[in-house]
């Protein structure tokens, strides 16, 4: 086999190259095969310079820079890791505040049940017969003054109140006069008309405490009510009937002692045993006579 031969950048002498040994090749090579000459100017380092900033290149079995990792996809497990300790952070904080408030409110609650017995409301607390019939139906000169102090109950810590008929003042001396007022919350002004009352022209009924709330209960009517709607004019108002049960006992089944009316043509003089006035819008009742 003729000897081989190559050239070297630096000389111009040719160089013998040693025969090619088959036994280190892992497959076989013929005799017209011989290894590729790479010279020095071309080999590629594997390492960067210990001053450099670019990071260290990888190859592939061709030769090639292969593929580089993206410094965002290096820590993908820390940061989900980071994101659902902080959920459980937040959800087990809205926990910890959720029970210390409801803590809270039921202590408030506690405390303000110590301080007041009694959450009932007042229309619902039971009246006393006395008071109910202190107004007299042809005698009222005077305002009840019966006192509405709590008394405790015997069977239980709930308080029962007595609370004092209202009185509608008007006087035996003039059982048929008029006189004008003004409502307590809304002020406006409206009209008594003693010992007499509606016979008809019925809007509806409640149960008030006070001649005030029923007028101002025909106020709130008219403010509520359609264009189509019939207006209230005024209202018949029974003291006495303000006792829920004896409104019952005596009307024959009705709890109610305002009776809300359309218009004045239905007002007559009282003949009933008890007090009955009626109750009339500024200029509605001009014409009536006592």
């Amino acid at each position: 086999m003729a000897p081989q031969y190559t050239y070297s950048p630096g000389s111009d002498l040719p160089e013998h190259v040693p025969a090619t040994d088959k036994s280190f090749y892992k497959y076989s090579v013929t005799e017209g095969e011989h290894p590729q000459v790479v010279h020095a100017s071309q080999v590629v380092h594997a390492y960067a310079e210990n001053d450099s900033q670019s990071p260290i290149p990888t190859y592939t079995e061709k030769g090639q820079p292969g593929p580089q990792q993206s410094k965002w996809t290096r820590w993908p497990l820390p940061l989900l890791y980071g994101i659902l300790l902080m959920l459980i952070a937040g959800l087990a904080g809205g926990f910890i505040g959720k029970t210390l408030e409801a803590k809270n409110h039921s202590t408030a609650a506690s405390a303000a049940s110590s301080t007041c017995p009694s959450s009932a409301p007042l229309a619902a607390s039971p009246i006393s017969s006395t008071a109910a019939t202190a107004s007299s139906p042809t005698s009222s000169t005077s305002t009840s003054t019966s006192s509405a102090q709590p008394t405790a109950s015997s069977s239980s810590a709930v308080f029962e109140r007595t609370i004092a008929s209202p009185t509608s003042g008007c006087t035996s001396s003039d059982p048929y006069r008029s006189f004008k007022s003004r409502s307590n919350f809304f002020q406006t002004p409206y009209t008594t008309i003693c010992g007499q009352g509606w016979l008809e022209n019925e809007l509806t009924a409640i149960n008030v405490a006070t001649q005030s709330d029923c007028i101002e209960s025909c106020i709130m009517y008219n403010a509520h009510k359609l264009s189509t709607d019939r207006k209230c004019v005024g209202g018949g108002f029974i003291p006495t009937w303000w006792d829920q049960q004896t409104a019952m006992k005596e009307s024959g089944g009705t709890p109610f002692n305002c009776f809300l009316k359309t218009n004045t043509s239905g007002i007559a003089r009282n003949n009933k045993e008890y007090e009955v006035v009626a109750l009339c819008m500024e200029g509605e009742c001009d014409d009536i006579q006592g």
